[in-house]
């Protein structure tokens, strides 16, 4: 008896190891499982191909401006059609457009689109005010909370879909800005561009960058430093094969410069 007990209590032993490997094994595969679905599911690309055409039809007949892509921001309102217009004035109010200077037939290496900044402009900016149109709530990107929950951005044009990682946010010069530039920059003019940016970022991205890759630029404007400088977010195409993750973010000491600025109080937006 006490043989068929030991044998008993050795099988119900065999069974209980048995059941916490195939739970550890369910636990893993569950990890996994989730990860690939937060990759997959951390940005979710909703085409605006539709879109795009349906504005390029309502373009006016007097090619005041044209219709060029469609803009879609992370964690913002920003949807918009970007507008190429040589004969439009666009220093007047633009509460559902943005725009770019440059006409491309195809995606640039660098592609510059800028958008009022009109409501937002206090050294303390509001984040992801849905009141707030146009390029408003780029200032969002100000924050490091709200970056690391938001860092694509997706760009239609010529009925393809592109999707950008950013890599940079940060207050250049507006003497530096070459909005108006509609030629492909050389691998000397990239590797400078990317450079800039990546020293002039309040923050650190762990994402690389180089002078192969195609990068799209958001500008508006800003009263943080005054009249002088704009707001900028630059972001990498995702490359091929490359997953839509969440990558790491950190403050570097440009951020620090900017938090020196913030306890400043704020502007008077009136007089901007």
């Amino acid at each position: 008896m006490k043989k068929i007990s030991k044998k008993v209590n050795n099988n119900t032993t065999n069974v209980l190891l048995l059941t916490v490997i195939v739970v550890i094994i369910l636990m893993i595969s569950s990890f996994y499982i989730i990860k690939e679905l937060n990759i997959v599911n951390y940005y979710k690309l909703e085409s605006r191909i539709d879109d795009l055409a349906k504005a390029k039809k309502e373009d006016p007949k007097d090619e005041e401006y044209v219709t060029e892509g469609w803009l879609k921001v992370q964690g913002t309102n920003i949807d918009y059609p970007v507008i190429y217009g040589p004969n439009y004035d666009f220093s007047y109010k633009t509460d559902n457009f943005v725009w770019t200077e440059a006409l491309y037939d195809d995606l640039n290496n660098i592609t510059y689109i800028s958008g009022h900044n009109i409501l937002n402009l206090s050294i303390n900016p509001t984040i992801a005010d849905k009141d707030h149109t146009r390029f408003e709530q780029l200032m969002s990107f100000t924050y490091l909370d709200f970056v690391k929950d938001n860092k694509y951005i997706q760009y239609s044009l010529n009925g393809k879909e592109y999707i950008f990682k950013i890599f940079a946010v940060s207050y250049p010069d507006n003497d530096d800005l070459d909005l108006f530039n509609e030629k492909e920059y050389t691998s000397k003019e990239m590797k400078s561009y990317i450079k800039n940016a990546l020293d002039e970022s309040i923050y650190d991205f762990d994402i690389d960058v180089n002078e192969k890759d195609k990068v799209i630029s958001l500008v508006t404007c800003t009263r943080m430093y005054g009249y002088d400088k704009s707001f900028k977010v630059d972001a990498r195409l995702v490359r091929n094969g490359e997953k839509i993750t969440n990558y790491g973010v950190q403050e570097n000491d440009n951020y620090k410069e900017l938090e020196n600025v913030m306890k400043g109080g704020n502007v008077d937006e009136s007089k901007a």
